[in-house]
């Protein structure tokens, strides 16, 4: 499963869409706890992530997820990410450390949870505690 994520996040930082889009089931949901305020804090299914993705990537250069440390638990994966990137009208810069939690099934991702606070808060929500 890491392996897994690990592929998600690098075509992600690539721009290779249809890896991202492969590594996702089909109903997958995707959660932003830190959502834009003109985005649903809750996506579902490949389009509707893809198009989100094609927002964030739209507004800002070099906007990168940058995974520091990969958790493996089982059917869950926490990574320690660092967002990073500078917006294309404004130049303001985004530099923001969460942990983000996906959740597999048969070799896809089927849920992702961006922006817990700690590791602790990600995996009591994965049910699982250190």
């Amino acid at each position: 499963n890491v392996g897994v994520v690990r592929r998600a996040n690098a075509a992600f930082n690539s721009g290779d869409d249809r890896t991202l889009n492969d590594v996702y089931a089909p109903g997958a949901e995707l959660r932003d706890l830190a959502n834009a305020p003109d985005q649903a804090s809750v996506l579902r299914g490949r389009d509707a992530i893809q198009a989100a993705q094609d927002l964030w990537t739209a507004a800002f250069d070099e906007f990168r997820a940058d995974v520091e440390e990969y958790t493996d638990a089982g059917d869950a994966v926490i990574c320690t990410t660092r967002w990073y990137g500078r917006g294309k009208g404004s130049g303001v810069s985004i530099d923001v450390h969460q942990f983000d939690l996906y959740l597999l099934r048969d070799g896809q991702i089927v849920s992702a949870t961006l922006g817990f606070r700690s590791k602790d808060e990600a995996l009591e929500a994965a049910g699982l505690s250190e």
